[in-house]
């Protein structure tokens, strides 16, 4: 290949970059929304998971559900000059239980009638997909707090047909100021 022939192909190349750069401007687009949120929610608590650890059949038949554990969420840095005072929660979820509106149904290939339920630390229920004013804010740092805790559907406790085996069940949680 002569000089001027490889020269040439060189200039062919860069041409061909160059308008393939000059014909990608302005296809990448960015947007999102800025906020004035008062709190900033912790790092570590943006995604929660709770380990019920081992439950015995025995005691859901008998009590009908287990003690509240609970879930703690950090709102950091909260500045209420921005003039919200009120922090509330909402739980989504798509696997809300027909039989016990409210409550969240769990994943399990052997476990049947066995869900969670979510709770103040006062004992009100918190049920799925719906809002609940959880705490007024104090400027600095706040805690949320709240409890889960499995329950038997009435059915399944009655005819002792929870089974037994391992189990997962996941919803969102957000937060809302006013």
């Amino acid at each position: 290949m002569s000089k001027w022939a490889m020269t040439l192909s060189v200039w062919v190349a860069t041409a061909v970059w160059w308008s393939a750069a000059q014909a990608a401007e302005d296809n990448l687009h960015f947007s999102g929304v800025l906020v004035d949120e008062p709190c900033v929610l912790a790092v570590e608590d943006e995604n929660v998971e709770l380990d019920f650890t081992t439950v015995i059949d025995k005691d859901l038949y008998l009590n009908g559900r287990t003690r509240g554990r609970p879930i703690n969420l950090h709102l950091r840095n909260c500045d209420l000059e921005v003039g919200k005072r009120m922090v509330s929660i909402t739980f989504s979820s798509s696997a809300e239980s027909t039989e016990l509106p409210g409550l969240l149904m769990l994943q399990s290939a052997t476990v049947r009638g066995l869900l969670v339920g979510l709770e103040s630390t006062s004992g009100d229920a918190l049920p799925l997909n719906k809002t609940h004013p959880m705490k007024v804010l104090a400027s600095g740092d706040n805690l949320v707090s709240f409890n889960a805790y499995l329950q038997g559907e009435p059915e399944a406790l009655a005819k002792r047909t929870l089974g037994l085996g391992a189990f997962d069940a996941s919803l969102t949680f957000a937060l809302s100021y006013e």
